[in-house]
């Protein structure tokens, strides 16, 4: 019997298993896709880098960095360019640099003279209650706090760009928790943010998050990972029913038309709330499984196009831009993936990733290639001012991205909760749980290889 079978080979199933294969335990993770990793995927063609999923890792403490570090992959480590400091939202169909310094956020043409009034009230707000304020949504709270110009022309496409998400729907407790820990804390998000930075200051906890990548994409993180676990680690396999018979965990799992069987101690579950679904589970956990609610996952299109440089005459000099529902293009932005790292186009070229779909056109779900890059070069046109046709072009769609923290969230996650409480080792984990941002993924693996090092 091994000590812990793990459903998932995303990048926090990936980590779980890693770290407790090397506290000695005798761990197994099961992935249905054929390569690790998820959506953490690279694709290298020519002397084009393409990021399938995620462009980039927000490193989020310093453990994070210390496990890269570990693995080998320091050499490898990339920090974005002093360039891609800059952000742009699009107002009026055109790019306008997010600002950056008190004197920007006076003269930017971003917001309404109404709007950049009621950022600068916002201190002076009142709160409201924590249990109103349970299910507020993203939209409402920033309506509340800073008006509805910010709402639109900041909160909006950021959301779109992080979630592909809808601010009116996402339940800022849970997409966004640390802006309710700063009204919380500090009676306004300013406040709450700056009592925060000194708390940190005094107790010499303060770390600069910043963005990285390695110079063979993200896809090398999880490649390392899978090598680390060796034939413990089952590609290319999907998980059919998991049993609980005499205080162990029972899980069948098919691999080439043929059936294999595990025994484990422990259970850990990093995969999609859909896939957890999908499982015939033991009686007893079926039931509260099957009555939970369902988390959305809207459609995403990742488009990576690539350029002469001539063909743009936008100087790129930034992250990317994001475009808020209430203007006109179809897209959901750009990032300029060549201003942000080294070897993303070849010399004279540039790259740049068009992200299309989400929540907001679930209509452009099923969309051909084709159709998806005549949308895009329509909107770069317009945007950028982009001339010609490009030198490069490769889709990547994930027809399931993002879980939504919505108002179904909560009632999720209090259901694997309540099934972890009453069977002891099992475990839950992933962006369907604890955060869908890269970093936040591995430090959900980092948590449960630390439950199966005890006897929780």
């Amino acid at each position: 019997m091994q000590d812990a079978i793990i459903l998932g080979g995303g990048i926090s199933g990936l980590t779980a298993g890693y770290l407790a294969q090397k506290e000695g335990l005798d761990v197994s993770v099961i992935e249905k896709r054929t390569e690790p990793g998820g959506p953490i995927s690279t694709h290298k063609e020519g002397d084009y880098l393409v990021e399938r999923g995620p462009n980039s890792l927000l490193l989020p403490e310093p453990w994070v960095e210390s496990f890269i570090a570990e693995l080998g992959l320091t050499n490898q480590l990339q920090e974005t360019k002093p360039i891609a400091s800059k952000r742009y939202i699009i107002k009026n169909g055109r790019p306008v640099p997010v600002p950056t310094s008190p004197l920007q956020a006076i003269t930017t043409p971003l917001f309404s003279f109404v709007g950049k009034l009621g950022f600068l009230l916002e201190p002076f707000r009142k709160q409201i209650s924590n249990r109103a304020g349970a299910t507020e949504t993203v939209a409402d709270f920033v309506s509340r706090r800073m008006g509805r110009d910010f709402l639109d022309y900041a909160i909006d496409p950021f959301v779109s760009g992080v979630y592909a998400g809808d601010p009116h729907k996402l339940i800022l407790e849970h997409a966004f928790p640390i802006m309710r820990s700063f009204e919380r804390e500090g009676g306004s998000i300013i406040r709450g943010a700056i009592k925060h930075k000194k708390k940190q200051k005094r107790e010499g906890t303060a770390y600069k998050k910043r963005s990285i990548s390695f110079k063979e994409g993200l896809g090398i993180l999880p490649k390392t990972l899978a090598r680390k676990l060796g034939n413990r680690l089952w590609l290319d396999s999907e998980v059919v029913a998991v049993n609980r018979i005499d205080n162990a965990w029972q899980v069948t799992w098919k691999r080439d038309g043929e059936n294999f069987e595990g025994f484990a101690k422990k259970l850990v579950v990093c995969l999609p709330s859909h896939a957890i679904k999908r499982i015939a589970w033991s009686e007893a956990i079926a039931p509260p499984l099957k009555a939970s609610p369902n988390l959305e996952y809207p459609a995403v299109h990742s488009l990576a196009l690539g350029f002469k440089r001539e063909q743009i005459p936008h100087l790129l000099d930034g992250f990317g831009m994001l475009v808020p529902s209430k203007e006109s293009p179809t897209i959901l932005g750009a990032l300029f993936s060549s201003s942000l790292y080294d070897g993303r186009a070849p010399e004279g070229h540039c790259l740049l990733t068009v992200m299309i779909g989400g929540i907001r056109r679930p209509d452009l779900a099923a969309l051909s290639k084709e159709k998806l890059e005549e949308i895009a070069l329509n909107d770069l046109r317009n945007l950028v001012g982009l001339e010609g046709s490009p030198t490069f072009s490769h889709c990547s769609s994930w027809p399931r991205a993002i879980p939504q923290y919505t108002q179904n969230f909560s009632p999720w996650k209090e259901t694997l909760k309540s099934l972890e409480l009453e069977f002891p080792g099992l475990h839950f984990g992933g962006n369907c749980v604890d955060g869908i941002a890269m970093g936040s993924s591995i430090l959900s693996g980092k948590r449960i290889a630390a439950c199966l090092s005890t006897n929780t």
